[in-house]
């Protein structure tokens, strides 16, 4: 953690807890709080004598503090991602819920670039289905914008916890950025985007009615949530668009695993699988994967050899450095 992004760590963390103590809030809760008052230039809100007229005081002093101008977008994002980490330590949130490690999203980001970049500089359009706390989003933001891209992002999200931390965290940045609260496998009023990425949630959705209108689905049971997601993205997706998508390692080994690569024959390219380093994982059957998928387009092409293999330590930028190098050969020789 940089000098910049610990200071206005610990005075948020500072004002959370304050907050926490004097209204009863969780820790998230309370982050969303004061991140709104921050947004109000430091007004504080009270609602019911709640906080405190001494707790007031101490939070406008913090905020006098705190000059946002002050930092950039990337130190303020550092610095909310190790609030939510401790966050969601603290108020035990779901391991669908948690957020995508930085280093993780720095790679996608990274192979976006190498394999998704069009030739011209048109704006990318890029959306997360399972936008969470927006960290994966956001990462991706950061490093295609670095070079002066125009990206412009929409994240979909149907926990109310998690968008408002999403939401407060884009405001903060200054980003601008389109959201939507809802169900990512309903009807929605999104165009289709040049990328799709997502860091997919693993289990059963249990909207069965809802399920059937996907051709990913189960006959009989609940369907694999992450299936239908799958199946979703590639429906926004423009013609030629590519996903990029964080999946279990082990997606298609299942009979079901089959009948999905199958669908994404039928209207995608399936371009590639890399398989996540092993130490970060904690067991094999915990492992994951990155999936790449190309709409099929008038000008797409199936890759003659699909872009495979396991992602070196991302302790190792030499080794990095190589596979990446490695990965824009292969973008060159099979991707149109």
């Amino acid at each position: 953690m940089s000098l910049t992004e610990s200071v206005l760590f610990e005075q948020l963390d500072q004002s959370v807890q304050l907050l926490q103590e004097d209204a009863g809030f969780s820790y998230l809760e309370a982050l969303i709080e004061s991140g709104e008052n921050l947004l109000e230039n430091g007004d504080v809100l009270v609602k019911d004598g709640i906080p405190s007229p001494t707790v007031v005081k101490q939070l406008e002093t913090i905020y006098k503090q705190i000059d946002l101008n002050a930092y950039t977008s990337e130190d303020v994002r550092k610095a909310l991602q190790l609030l939510f980490i401790k966050g969601m330590r603290a108020d035990y949130i779901q391991p669908n819920h948690q957020m995508t490690p930085d280093s993780i999203a720095s790679f996608i980001a990274y192979l976006i670039e190498i394999i998704a970049q069009p030739a011209t500089e048109k704006i990318l359009s890029i959306a997360d289905l399972t936008l969470g706390t927006g960290n994966l989003l956001f990462t991706i933001y950061h490093f295609l914008t670095s070079g002066k891209r125009q990206v412009t992002m929409t994240g979909i999200e149907n926990d109310e916890l998690l968008i408002s931390l999403a939401s407060m965290s884009s405001a903060l940045q200054q980003l601008d950025m389109t959201l939507y609260h809802q169900d990512s496998l309903q009807n929605l009023l999104l165009e289709p985007v040049d990328v799709m990425v997502g860091d997919l949630p693993i289990g059963y959705y249990p909207v069965d009615q809802n399920a059937a209108r996907f051709k990913t689905a189960r006959e009989e049971g609940h369907s694999y949530v992450h299936h239908l997601m799958l199946e979703q993205g590639l429906h926004y997706l423009r013609p030629g668009g590519f996903g990029f998508y964080i999946v279990p390692s082990n997606l298609f080994d299942s009979v079901e695993g089959k009948q999905l690569l199958t669908y994404i024959q039928s209207v995608g390219h399936f371009q590639g699988f890399i398989q996540l380093p092993k130490d970060m994982f904690k067991t094999e059957a915990a492992r994951k994967s990155i999936l790449i998928v190309q709409k099929q387009s008038e000008s797409s092409t199936q890759a003659s050899e699909v872009l495979l293999g396991t992602a070196p330590s991302f302790n190792d930028p030499t080794q990095m450095k190589e596979f990446l190098g490695e990965s824009n050969i292969w973008k060159n020789d099979h991707i149109i």
